[in-house]
């Protein structure tokens, strides 16, 4: 049922049981069911023996009731409340909703949350993970952030291809070390290696090219080879 038929039918629903309500008149404070007409915030107005009446819901109502529910009410202190929701003919979601805080709390077992299609995890301020191993298996992973801080003892990342894109890259480490069968880096504009000592080593060949090239040592430039080729 749209929201359309589902306003239609209230709106029916309310002129006939106005029409039959006489000034003054509330349906009686009896233990039973009702349909509810209309909700604000946690009051609900209610339609039950041809009659309307006005209800509080809850606390221990967890569906939060809807226009067109048919719900279970009772009666406490003169008061009507909205203890449960029976049954819903619209299609609107069910809401669990409170006005504070809400824990689930299991003391010796699991806790899990299932969808068929989609799972939605929205927090206003901050949304926070905790556990002593956290396992996340999906086809595709996006992350979008303003700004990620990582902090830990060790990493490892086993992957068949990794593209990264980024406007500034900044390293800080005591020690780098990599291992791989064939290196590749193409630079566009200039490359500055700054250091104490460089080491490099070559088991075949060493090839260096340039338009121009500038070698200058203070104390000592040398060459040492069983031949050497200039010109």
């Amino acid at each position: 049922m749209t929201n359309i038929s589902l306003l239609r039918q209230t709106a029916r629903q309310t002129a006939w049981l106005e029409d039959t309500v006489t000034d003054g008149e509330h349906a009686s404070p009896a233990d039973g069911s009702g349909v509810v007409i209309a909700r604000n915030g946690r009051n609900v107005h209610i339609a039950r023996d041809g009659h309307i009446s006005e209800a509080r819901i809850a606390f221990g109502c967890i569906v939060e009731p809807e226009p067109g529910d048919n719900v279970l009410t009772g009666i406490a202190d003169g008061t009507i409340w909205v203890i449960s929701v029976l049954e819903r003919s619209s299609a609107a979601p069910m809401r669990i909703c409170a006005d504070g805080d809400v824990s689930i709390v299991s003391m010796g077992g699991d806790v899990s949350l299932m969808a068929a299609q989609s799972l939605n995890l929205d927090a206003g301020e901050r949304a926070r993970v905790a556990a002593a191993e956290i396992d996340l298996h999906a086809g595709v992973a996006r992350f979008v952030l303003d700004e990620l801080l990582q902090v830990g003892r060790r990493a490892s990342l086993l992957v068949g291809k990794i593209r990264h894109d980024s406007e500034l890259i900044e390293t800080f480490a005591e020690h780098v070390l990599t291992r791989v069968q064939r290196s590749s880096r193409f630079v566009e504009e200039s490359d500055q290696i700054r250091a104490g000592d460089i080491d490099h080593r070559a088991e075949s060949t060493l090839q260096m090219r340039a338009e121009t090239m500038l070698m200058t040592a203070d104390v000592v430039a040398r060459l040492d080879a069983d031949q050497i080729h200039m010109g």
